[in-house]
């Protein structure tokens, strides 16, 4: 009797560290609309600043790999505070609804704009090099071009995760209704860039191999 008892006290005290144990954790909150679209906006800026930088960057045949890796740094930077605001995102979901407003919209198509120029610009700074390899040194081409080919899969990942952010934003939204040309105008935006930077990523990449193969690197 006494053991049962005990086991019985023993079962209840371990419930009762459970219960307590995910009482401390703390739930997840909804998306707030005003910190989300400050953080949107700040992407936008940030990714203003990437797309200037890198249309300032002229790739010279003596410094390209530099040049290249000074870039990388910059978009590197730019895909960790996206992935930031990404996981804020992602982790909300199931947690609640909000509503989507028009600085929410416009901030994610400029977002998808901006991927779509980064995608671009890299294709420019693809065909530069592919038109210096000539009068580069092999070991500055060599570096070059692993940069060219890890700079076009950051832009692409990104890509992804804003149109995916868009996604997940949209399936929270409560006021779809009202929203909805807008909503679908902002989606068609999201797929056209989507498009262009998959067809420009897929050009790069294969500038990219054509001077591999034509070098033997």
């Amino acid at each position: 009797m006494f053991t049962k008892t005990r086991n019985t006290v023993g079962l209840v005290l371990v419930f009762t560290m459970i219960l307590v144990g995910l009482a401390a954790v703390p739930a997840q909150a909804a998306l707030d609309p005003v910190t989300l679209t400050s953080n949107l906006t700040s992407l936008v800026t940030q990714g203003n600043n990437l797309i200037a930088t890198m249309s300032k960057t002229t790739l010279t045949a003596t410094a390209m790999n530099t040049q290249l890796a000074q870039l990388e740094t910059a978009v590197v930077s730019y895909q960790t505070n996206v992935m930031d605001v990404y996981n804020t995102v992602a982790a909300a979901v199931g947690t609640g609804t909000f509503s989507v407003t028009s600085d929410i919209l416009v901030a994610l198509q400029n977002l998808a704009t901006i991927n779509a120029s980064l995608g671009s610009g890299l294709l420019s700074l693809s065909q530069s090099i592919v038109n210096l390899a000539p009068s580069t040194a092999i070991t500055t081409l060599q570096s070059s071009l692993a940069a060219m080919l890890r700079l076009s899969d950051d832009i692409g990942v990104m890509a992804d995760r804003i149109l995916e952010m868009a996604d997940k934003i949209l399936v929270m939204a409560d006021n779809i209704g009202i929203m909805a040309d807008r909503i679908l105008a902002t989606q068609v935006i999201q797929s056209t860039n989507l498009k262009l930077i998959v067809d420009v990523i897929l050009q790069t990449q294969q500038n990219t191999i054509l001077l591999i193969t034509a070098f033997k690197l």
